[in-house]
């Protein structure tokens, strides 16, 4: 509805304005439009229950919504840089500035606004789609006020070209931020480590049950991430004469304390004799 508001506005005043800036700023309105739309349908299926044939879960849907976000920008953004180069080429006047300098400053406000919000969801939800949108609204913030203030100096001066170097300066960002968005889907679809710190987080958990002797030791830990799941799979080291009950109540505990660190994570632990190394 927000990204709908501000594409629609941005779109009738660089319309009536002739400025190509504005209009560019508006595409990009109506990307985010779409993108948020398929966000909200991918976290929705993205949580569905595992099933027979997805007995992982459904989490990857997340990832890719993520990633086909890049793309979409992408696309939108080789759009804008080819009507920036034709502006910038063959100017055209500038009209009804208030109408185009407030429709900006207008929608350079509500996208602080819808920002923080997103910010606030993200960081709670962990969901790398709401994060996807998140990026992408804070950089839009910085492309509106950068089109306001050249629009301003277009009006001012009178020099009709810097309405087609502002529109190429957006094309520009937007792949940018098309980029950004495409790394962390790939990242995720070809199943990438989690980021150092969180990988730390989880050694620390079992070093502190080898530590009270709970465990001979660890090894063969691995992460990777699906949306906002933390896949962990590790083996941990116990004394061969160890009764099957007991090193089955030992991998539990290890199991629970990898959640204490990544609590949505699902986690699977390999009992291993001692030192053997995974096949």
């Amino acid at each position: 509805m927000t990204a709908g508001g501000l594409a629609l506005g941005k779109l009738v005043a660089g319309q009536l304005g002739h400025s190509m800036a504005v209009t560019a700023s508006a595409v990009d309105s109506l990307t985010d439009l779409f993108a948020s739309s398929a966000n909200a349908l991918a976290i929705q299926l993205a949580h569905a229950a595992p099933d027979r044939s997805h007995p992982f879960g459904h989490a990857k849907i997340e990832t890719l919504a993520t990633a086909g976000q890049g793309l979409l920008i992408g696309g939108s953004g080789v759009y804008l840089l080819v009507e920036g180069i034709q502006r910038l080429l063959s100017p055209q006047p500038l009209r009804l500035a208030a109408v185009t300098l407030g429709a900006m400053a207008a929608a350079a406000l509500i996208t602080a606004a819808l920002v923080a919000y997103l910010g606030r969801v993200a960081a709670r939800t962990g969901s790398s789609a709401i994060q996807a949108d998140a990026v992408h609204y804070r950089t839009d913030i910085a492309a509106n006020v950068a089109v306001l203030l050249g629009v301003a100096v277009t009006y001012a001066t009178g020099f009709s070209r810097v309405d087609g170097l502002l529109s190429i300066a957006v094309a520009v960002y937007v792949l940018t931020s098309a980029g950004t968005l495409l790394r962390l889907g790939v990242r995720d679809l070809i199943d990438t480590s989690a980021p150092d710190e969180r990988v730390a987080a989880l050694e620390a958990a079992l070093d502190a049950m080898r530590a009270r002797g709970e465990i001979l030791g660890h090894h063969g830990l691995r992460t990777r991430l699906a949306g906002r799941t933390l896949f962990v799979d590790v083996h941990i080291e116990l004394p061969g004469d160890m009764r099957l009950a007991r090193a089955h109540a030992t991998g539990d505990r290890a199991r629970d304390a990898i959640r204490a660190a990544e609590p949505d994570a699902e986690v699977l632990v390999h009992i291993d004799v001692e030192r053997d190394e995974p096949a």
